[in-house]
């Protein structure tokens, strides 16, 4: 027998109160002598010990009245048949050991309570269950009583997220296509509420059964989002962005923030919750680096660290011509120049123009400024393998789409060349678009633009981003760096045309050769691409901030979140253990016991009116 609500059997305590009243109400009467009533004395003697009797009676009614009273408050539920398990039933079970189920509170990790709940429901299931259990990855797990308990046992919380209504939905597709008569959905979670989805009514008509541990979430801090600044970091220092974020924090509270690059810790800085800390270092050698930025440990230490990745590189020689360039051109490539971030030369040079690059080195082509020369530039794109060609002049008003360029996303467009593959089929490598035609492209060392760099062909020269993009074009996209990836666990990863290999941590390299996507590494940390054998640029897997947010979802938000669901929550191991399989051959002895109290006190109502008439 289970109590739902064990702290009511402390009622117990009042059963004790009908034996004080009758022993303070006991008391022996005076002897008077009346010699001529004496023949009554036997008389006395029996009336006495009837009344005691009933006296007797009524006490044992009053306790017994208060007792089921205290019992039925106590909401016990047990088997529907004595000595019988309960029926068939299938159970898709959801465990979540995503990275949130690693927070400790009261001193007990999230995770330990949940795989205790899961290994006591697997251990009450009978061998004509169907049993499903569903973990952080979304899948579903199909196996006996023993293999699953092994698997429970087996798992650890894990760096990814958990989306708990599309696991309700899976497990809901589940039940219903199992052919049991009785089905269940038990979801054993700490309920974070960035974990659900919007209301979806795949569960509608089924019980799903809700855990999730009594202690409230602690307070968490979390490094959320760390990146070099820029992604590219010329000799010398750089600057690291990182985002705190996590448990919403007092206005005044501080953080101490870390970053530190190949081990050796870096600049420390104190900021405040929910802010943006920006940290110098100091720049490694030429080539790529990782390092990471750290938060003192609290009590989920999962998210207290977060990886990063940078490019270190000489500033770029760069040749043009200052007739094709332009005044803007030239003149951004002057204040790089001044700052250090290139440098004007030709041997192995990034060259500007209308023609394609030198052996060995790489090209920015353009449009030429009078349309003549627009055949010499197709033909110098073919002869240097680049599968891209200048097409027809388009004259309209178009706003650029590039998403992982926010220099010039949004930026307009009045004259351009539509872009065009040699083969009629749109190559890969496309960085921007123009009216949904692509505007800026690249293969290998080689980026086309589809208009010339001046005011009268796109507002890009007259945007404050203007020279920051052209030092993006001269120091990254025209070497070949492919930039910085960023993904969660799991997550689907885009991957760039000329990308063949990823590095995994072990040392291994992983062959992704014309894969147009692959899904991200289980662990955090920085995975590098390769391209011929080079490295091109940087994958980084952390986790998904939404899993440092532990705050909880309501219980009414959580109803409404799988409508026409039978929903049932339980916020206590006792109330869980009632409530599983309760469906399947479980009942609650509420409404028994106090019909049972009821009858008992008509009972005592019954002796006590006897008692009085007997007395008088």
């Amino acid at each position: 027998m289970v109590f739902l609500q064990p702290l009511a059997l402390l009622l117990l305590g009042a059963a004790l109160v009908p034996p004080l009243l009758h022993l303070f109400q006991r008391r022996r009467p005076p002897d008077v002598v009346f010699p001529a009533m004496r023949y009554l004395r036997q008389t006395e003697r029996e009336a006495k010990r009837t009344i005691r009797l009933r006296h007797l009676l009524l006490l044992l009614l009053r306790v017994a009245a208060v007792a089921l009273v205290a019992l039925a408050a106590g909401r016990p539920v047990v088997p529907a048949r004595v000595g019988a398990g309960h029926e068939p039933t299938a159970l898709a079970l959801i465990l979540d050991h995503s990275l949130s189920s690693g927070a400790v509170s009261r001193g007990v990790r999230t995770f330990d309570d949940l795989a205790a709940r899961a290994g006591e429901t697997l251990r009450a299931a009978q061998p004509s269950d169907a049993l499903w259990l569903i973990g952080a990855d979304g899948v579903a797990r199909r196996g006996s009583q023993e293999a699953l308990l092994a698997v429970v046992t087996a798992a650890r919380p894990e760096a990814v997220r958990l989306d708990l209504s599309a696991a309700v939905a899976t497990a809901a597709r589940l039940v219903r296509a199992s052919g049991y008569a009785r089905g269940e959905i038990h979801v054993l979670s700490d309920i974070q509420l960035s974990a659900f989805g919007p209301p979806d009514s795949a569960a509608a008509g089924l019980p799903v059964l809700v855990y999730h541990p009594p202690a409230d979430p602690p307070p968490n801090r979390a490094v959320v989002s760390a990146r070099a600044s820029p992604a590219t970091w010329l000799v010398g220092s750089g600057t690291v962005a990182a985002e705190i974020g996590g448990a919403p924090e007092p206005a005044d509270a501080r953080v101490a923030v870390t970053v530190s690059m190949g081990g050796r810790p870096g600049a420390r800085s104190l900021v405040a919750a929910r802010d943006v800390a920006l940290l110098s270092v100091t720049a490694p050698a030429i080539g790529w680096a990782t390092g990471d930025v750290s938060l003192e440990p609290d009590e989920l230490r999962a998210d207290d660290r977060r990886p990063f990745a940078v490019r270190v590189v000489p500033p770029a020689t760069v040749s043009w011509d200052p007739g094709e360039a332009g005044p803007f051109l030239a003149a951004a490539l002057g204040a790089l120049e001044r700052a250090g971030e290139v440098h004007p030369g030709t041997a192995l040079a990034v060259r500007l123009g209308p023609m394609a690059a030198e052996p060995g080195g790489a090209a920015v082509v353009f449009p030429p400024r009078d349309p003549v020369g627009l055949g010499t530039a197709n033909r110098a794109l073919a002869a240097a393998g680049v599968p891209w060609r200048f097409g027809p002049r388009v004259e309209r008003e178009d706003t650029l789409a590039a998403p992982r360029l926010p220099e010039i996303n949004g930026a307009r467009v009045e004259r351009r060349y539509r872009l065009e593959s040699s083969s009629g089929v749109e190559a890969r490598g496309v960085l921007a678009r123009a009216g949904g035609d692509p505007w800026l492209v690249r293969s290998g060392r080689t980026v086309v633009v589809g208009s010339r760099l001046a005011p009268d062909e796109t507002s890009l020269p007259l945007a404050s981003g203007f020279v920051p993009f052209v030092g993006l074009l001269v120091n990254r996209l025209a070497r070949g760096d492919e930039g910085i990836l960023e993904a969660a666990p799991g997550e689907t990863v885009p991957l760039p045309d000329n990308v063949t290999a990823l590095t995994l941590g072990d040392g291994t390299v992983r062959r992704v050769e014309g894969a147009r996507a692959i899904a991200a590494p289980a662990a955090p940390g920085v995975y590098f691409l390769l391209a011929a054998g080079d490295t091109a640029g940087a994958l980084v897997v952390a986790p998904d901030p939404r899993e440092s947010d532990l705050r909880r979802a309501a219980a009414s938000d959580i109803a409404g979140r799988f409508p026409g669901a039978k929903v049932t929550i339980a916020a206590s191991p006792q109330a869980y253990a009632a409530e599983r399989f309760r469906g399947s051959g479980r009942s609650e002895l509420t409404g028994w016991l106090l019909a049972a109290a009821l009858l008992v006190l008509v009972a005592e109502a019954l002796v006590a009116a006897g008692t009085l008439e007997r007395s008088a």
